[in-house]
């Protein structure tokens, strides 16, 4: 996110000093920057692996992810974002941080082994066990991270954050493609996903040097747990949301099924991700340092209207597109996740826009009412998602998926604006740049062939980058102009 710029009587979109905004911004530009090699480095990953894998390898990975997600999210402290939130020094709380940390990686670690002969005789998939094992070791990896690294975050220095965090996403593409090619198996996946993590580990002591101690203090943990408390309900949730699709697919429908459905979120999500995470990652931090709900309101809209103008041409395209990006991208074995993509084309907009909605809430302390919104969108899959899946297979699972998210997101949207006091009419004009840019889109659609010729890919390519740079020139306009007041602001 780019912070606009002001007038002398528009408040200050992240607090009155210059330096700060000038912080903000340099940092935003570090995390689109690393976020956006991160994602495509994954692209790359998986674009090459999906050709030589095939999808049942793809979803006993899948399938052996499934229980350390579920425990890492049930188990989360929230020790992290406590830091970033919290004024005042925090060198005093780092021993504690990574002592709590590797104990948790340690008991999530046990708790994934333990369970890994369970999986595999309940899904009748022997190999998930040994898979399982490797996730643990990647587990208790992670564990060792440098705690010291939030300072990084917290002080918006976010090209060194950026930095460690890229070591892992470019040794996961080396070892993977590597390991693809030489055991064409599930297992270079395993491996590469530990290869990942050992160098992002390693990178992060190199780039914050700090010893941690393995000490722990009561009174800290506590201090730090008021605030992680508040997070602990929506990650219950989130795990709920994330995990009960592909639970259901791999039971109901098998490994092959998860396959062509995970690759397909995989690409969906890739977008919305790479634009979502950098934006909570600036916002989280710098709307925290805000004291003035009137500055917290003025900056919402002006980012909502912003990402909205560039994720919404993106998302038509992939849904316009996508059996002919799945056909470059995975190959002609994985056509049947080209369905599946369009259907979850939606996320490109729902992720950064929940991401978005979470740093306001987080920086409000008003985590809760993001929980509500997460509670709406688990029930509607718990209720929905087993039939769905009996009734139309892999396609109705990805429907009440899709359905749920934006119906979730939507609430979550409303809670947001009741809190910021925005109006009805600032909410629609956050819609006006992404409905310029899908209009080349909507236009071409009924007549556009998806047949892979060398002119289908540039009429594709064509469409997309108008539809993108009208986003853009949209998306530049918002942040030219000087931040107007909103909502409630007289």
């Amino acid at each position: 996110m780019l912070v606009p710029e002001m007038t002398s009587d528009a408040p200050s979109a992240v607090g009155a000093a210059p330096s700060l905004r000038r912080q903000v911004a340099r940092g935003a530009l570090w995390l689109l920057a690393g976020d956006g090699a991160t994602a495509a480095l994954s692209f790359v990953k998986v674009a090459v692996m999906a050709r030589v894998l095939s999808a049942n390898d793809f979803g006993l990975f899948g399938l052996a992810l499934l229980v350390s997600g579920w425990c890492e999210y049930l188990t989360e402290l929230g020790f992290r974002d406590a830091l970033i939130q919290r004024q005042g020094e925090i060198n005093s709380y780092l021993d504690t941080v990574w002592t709590a940390q590797v104990l948790r990686g340690a008991l999530i670690a046990a708790l994934v082994v333990g369970a890994g002969p369970v999986v595999a005789w309940y899904y009748d998939t022997p190999a998930v066990a040994f898979g399982m094992y490797l996730v643990a070791a990647n587990i208790v990896m992670r564990a060792l991270t440098n705690p010291a690294t939030v300072h990084l975050r917290k002080s918006l220095d976010l090209m060194r954050d950026v930095t460690w965090r890229l070591a892992g996403p470019v040794a996961g593409l080396v070892s993977g493609v590597a390991l693809a090619l030489w055991l064409q198996n599930a297992w270079a996946l395993f491996y590469s996903l530990l290869a990942a993590s050992v160098a992002q580990t390693v990178a992060s002591f190199v780039t914050y040097p700090y010893r941690p101690r393995f000490r722990f203090a009561r009174t800290q943990a506590h201090d730090l747990l008021r605030f992680g408390h508040q997070l602990f309900w929506l990650r219950v949730v989130s795990m709920i949301n994330w995990s009960i699709d592909s639970t259901v697919v791999s039971k109901v429908l098998g490994l092959t099924a998860t396959g062509h459905y995970q690759m397909a979120g995989r690409l969906a999500s890739l977008p919305g991700s790479a634009i979502g995470a950098p934006l909570h990652g600036v916002m989280f931090p710098a709307l925290s340092k805000l004291d003035d709900p009137a500055r917290q309101r003025a900056v919402l809209a002006q980012t909502l209207k912003i990402v909205l103008a560039i994720t919404m041409p993106l998302a038509l395209t992939l849904a316009v597109f996508s059996p002919l990006i799945v056909r470059l991208v995975f190959g002609a074995g994985w056509t049947d996740a080209a369905t599946i993509a369009a259907i979850l084309s939606c996320f490109v907009v729902t992720l950064p826009m929940s991401n978005i909605l979470n740093a306001y809430f987080m920086a409000t302390r008003r985590v809760d009412l993001d929980t509500r919104a997460a509670v709406l969108r688990a029930g509607i899959q718990l209720v929905l998602i087993y039939p769905a899946a009996v009734s139309w297979g892999v396609t109705g699972v990805a429907t009440v998926a899709a359905v749920s998210f934006v119906i979730s997101v939507g609430y979550e949207l409303a809670l947001a604006a009741g809190l910021a006091q925005l109006r009805l009419a600032d909410l629609r004009s956050c819609l006006n740049g992404g409905l310029l840019a899908s209009l080349p889109l909507v236009l071409a659609w009924p007549f556009v062939s998806l047949e892979l010729s060398v002119s289908t890919i540039v009429i594709a390519l064509t469409l997309a980058a108008m539809s993108v740079a009208i986003g853009g020139a949209a998306a530049h306009s918002v942040f030219s102009r000087p931040l107007a007041p909103a909502g409630g602001l007289e």
